[in-house]
């Protein structure tokens, strides 16, 4: 490893310890701070035969305008309750504190998270660094880029009342040339796999707004949605539900792409001979290979996130049926959410691989 790449790598390291420092290093915002139980004494429960338990927590204030303060706040225990919080002398946990009325109410509102969080990150940043060297920390901090194009443009944008499907697409088009240029170099590879990502990803929206429009779909997905709807009653759900969808198929759509582009460019490498017609079947054959467990990893991925949810409706047999399910605004729009990701994906390996076959065969008919 020389200088050049030595010096790459310590800037990313630094740049992004900064970024979880930022995201992850809050100790206090507005009521909320963190704080470290001192003592926990169990008092009566003033309801008889009630199961429920009462704890007077001791906190010693670490942040904000309490810092340094000791202060007492209760603590509900339910049995059977998925909010418990196991509290332990010694814990870390974040606090909120509200003047009401003259009086100082003080809550426990979670175990304090953000520390270990950031040294988490930090772990896996480091074991990216060392084994994929340069590579890694460019495409690491391609990642933290897109992640402030999402929550720190995109999401601004919509609230001020932007139409989110011309937004996603945009912010799509900046992601993509972003990061395969990063990983690419400007380079022709570079190119052609961001013409293919940018074409699936189009594709993948175009089929999302598609089945919504033959679906019937709002866009009213759950209970953020309503709320969101209340908040700011000027926004599209159904144009969110296309955004999400565009957004949501970006990763895999340039994962293929960029593995179509880098394969068709050896092959072209390998034997110059090759015309453009044997380059786009080389592109297809390996694109059919990845469409096999892309395709996998593509689903899996949704449904590991609503594995709560199947076992809800497995254990529900009887108050939703398949014939319900099936017909469930959110379901379905999870559905189409998978659906349109795999349309993009495979759409964009014949894209790919005929821009890819154009373009490398054309350098190489130079170069001889």
């Amino acid at each position: 490893m020389n200088i050049r790449d030595k010096s790459i790598i310590a800037a990313g390291l630094v740049f992004m310890s900064a970024f979880l420092y930022y995201v992850f290093g809050s100790t206090s915002q507005g009521g909320y701070c963190q704080a470290t139980v001192l003592q926990i004494i169990e008092q009566p429960n003033p309801e008889p035969g009630s199961s429920d338990r009462i704890f007077e927590v001791e906190l010693d204030i670490h942040s904000g305008p309490f810092a340094g303060r000791k202060m007492k706040a209760d603590h509900f225990d339910s049995p059977g309750s998925a909010y418990n919080l196991e509290l332990k002398v010694g814990d870390s946990v974040l606090a909120i504190i509200e003047q009401q009325d003259d009086q100082m109410i003080v809550g426990i509102d979670e175990y304090y998270k953000s520390r270990k969080l950031m040294v988490l990150s930090m772990m896996l940043i480091f074991i990216i660094s060392l084994i994929a060297g340069v590579a890694g920390i460019k495409a690491l901090l391609a990642l933290l880029l897109t992640l402030v194009i999402i929550f720190g443009g995109m999401a601004q944008m919509l609230l001020k009342g932007w139409s989110p499907v011309l937004l996603a697409v945009f912010a799509a088009l900046i992601i993509t040339i972003m990061n395969l240029v990063m990983v690419a170099g400007f380079t022709k590879k570079a190119f052609v796999a961001s013409a293919g990502t940018f074409s699936g990803v189009i594709l993948a929206g175009i089929f999302g707004w598609f089945s919504a429009e033959i679906l019937h779909l709002t866009g009213y997905t759950g209970h953020e949605s309503t709320f969101l709807q209340i908040m700011n009653a000027n926004l599209s759900l159904k144009g969110i539900l296309i955004a999400g969808i565009i957004i949501g198929a970006l990763g895999a759509v340039m994962d293929v792409a960029i593995s179509i582009a880098s394969a068709i460019q050896e092959v072209a490498r390998a034997n110059p001979c090759l015309t453009q017609k044997d380059l786009f079947s080389s592109g297809m054959n390996i694109g059919r290979d990845i469409i096999g467990t892309m395709v996998n990893t593509l689903i899996l991925a949704y449904t590991g996130a609503s594995l709560t949810l199947i076992l809800v409706f497995a254990m529900q047999k009887e108050d939703f049926p398949l014939i319900k399910i099936m017909n469930m605004e959110f379901i379905g729009a999870e559905i189409v959410r998978s659906l349109a990701g795999l349309a993009g994906m495979v759409l964009a390996i014949p894209l790919t691989a005929l821009v890819a076959s154009y373009v490398f065969v054309e350098t190489h008919k130079k170069i001889e």
